[in-house]
C-alpha cells in the first residue's frame, strides 16, 4: 500500500509545472530527483503498454532488407555546399561521413536477437579514423563541454557483432558532440531500449541515426561542428507490415523527457537534415511511411512475455 501511494505521488509530482516543483528542488534536491525518477519510470512503463495511438506502417515491400540498412542508404538532397558524404563501412555499421562538418551525417546498423547480451570490456579511448581527411582526434573534444556521443552504440554493436566491431564504434567518424545531459540521459536510455528490448522481442530492427545542424552552425575550438539536435529512426517488420518510429531530441532536451514526447515524422527529419531516407522504397511507400508521426511506442509487453516463455520472437 505504501509503495502504491509513493508511486501515485511521484506520478502526480512528475506532471506538476516547474514553478511548483522548483521550491522542492531548492530545499530538498534528493527528494526532487527521487520523485522525478520514479514518476519518469512509471510513465515510460505506461508508454510501453502503447494502449492508445497508431503505428506508422506499410505492407512489407520486396528486397528492402539489408545487412545494415532498410530500404537503401540515405541520400543527400540538401546542404549541397557541405560536399557528398563519404560511406565508411565497418563490421557492425555504416557511416555517411561529412568531411566539411567533421561529423557523420547518418549512421546505419541492424540489431537482432542473440542468446546472450555480452558486451565485454568497453575500450578506454577513441581513435581517429584514418579513412577521413578531417582527422578528428579524441582530444578535439577535451574540455569542450560536450561528450563524444556514439551514433552506432557501443553496447548494441558489441552484443551483436563482437569485440572487434565494438572497437570500431570508438572511431571518431562515429562520434558527434552531444550535451552530457542528453548523452548520458535520454539518448543512452533510448539506445538501451532499442538494444535490449526492440532488438530482441521483435527479432531484428534497423536503425538510422545522426545529427541535425541549424545555421549558423556552432563549432568546437577544434573546428568540429556542433549539432542542434539528434535523430534516430527505428524500423521493424511485424505481422506483414513495416513500421517505423522517428525520434528528434534537441541538444538541450530537459531531463526526464519521455521517449513518446519526442516522436516526429520522418518527413520532419528529412527537412531538417536534407537527407532522403529509404530511397529504395517506391514514392508511394515513402509517402505513407514518412508523412505522419507514430502515435505511440511499439507495444512490447506481449512480445516480451512470448519471448520469455517461448524463447522465440516473431
Amino acid at each position: 500500500m505504501t509503495a502504491l501511494l509513493y508511486l501515485l505521488i511521484s506520478v502526480v509530482y512528475f506532471h506538476l509545472p516547474w514553478s511548483i516543483r522548483f521550491p522542492v528542488y531548492e530545499k530538498a534536491p534528493q527528494l526532487h530527483r527521487a520523485l522525478m525518477s520514479a514518476g519518469f519510470k512509471a510513465m515510460n512503463g505506461w508508454d510501453s503498454l502503447a494502449l492508445f495511438g497508431k503505428d506508422v506502417e506499410i505492407p512489407i515491400p520486396g528486397n528492402a532488407r539489408g545487412d545494415w540498412v532498410y530500404g537503401g542508404y540515405p541520400k543527400q538532397e540538401g546542404f549541397k555546399l557541405i560536399g557528398r558524404a563519404k560511406e565508411l563501412h565497418n563490421r557492425g555499421y555504416v557511416v555517411g561521413y561529412s568531411e566539411f562538418l567533421k561529423n557523420p551525417l547518418w549512421v546505419s546498423y541492424r540489431l537482432f536477437d542473440v542468446p546472450k547480451l555480452d558486451s565485454g570490456r568497453r575500450p578506454s579511448g577513441f581513435k581517429a579514423d584514418l579513412r577521413t581527411r578531417a582527422g578528428v582526434h579524441h582530444n578535439d573534444y577535451t574540455r569542450s563541454g560536450y561528450d563524444r556521443g556514439h551514433m552506432a552504440p557501443n553496447y548494441g554493436i558489441a552484443t551483436r557483432y563482437g569485440p572487434d566491431a565494438q572497437k570500431e564504434t570508438f572511431l571518431m567518424s562515429n562520434v558527434i558532440p552531444q550535451t552530457p545531459a542528453v548523452n548520458q540521459g535520454i539518448w543512452r536510455e533510448l539506445e538501451m531500449l532499442v538494444a535490449k528490448k526492440y532488438g530482441r522481442y521483435f527479432s531484428e530492427v534497423w536503425i538510422i541515426t545522426g545529427p541535425v545542424f541549424q545555421k549558423p552552425v556552432e563549432k568546437l575550438d577544434s573546428g568540429v561542428s556542433i549539432p542542434s539536435a539528434y535523430y534516430k529512426i527505428v524500423v521493424d517488420e511485424c505481422d506483414g507490415a513495416v513500421r517505423a518510429l522517428a525520434f528528434l531530441i534537441e541538444k538541450d532536451c530537459p531531463p526526464y523527457t519521455r521517449f513518446r514526447k519526442r516522436l516526429v515524422s520522418i518527413d520532419e527529419i528529412e527537412t531538417l537534415t536534407g537527407l532522403n531516407f529509404f530511397p529504395g522504397l517506391s514514392e508511394e511507400e515513402q509517402i505513407e511511411l514518412e508523412t505522419d508521426a507514430a502515435g505511440r511506442l511499439w507495444p512490447r509487453i506481449r512480445p516480451a512475455l512470448r519471448y520469455q516463455f517461448k524463447g522465440k520472437t516473431n
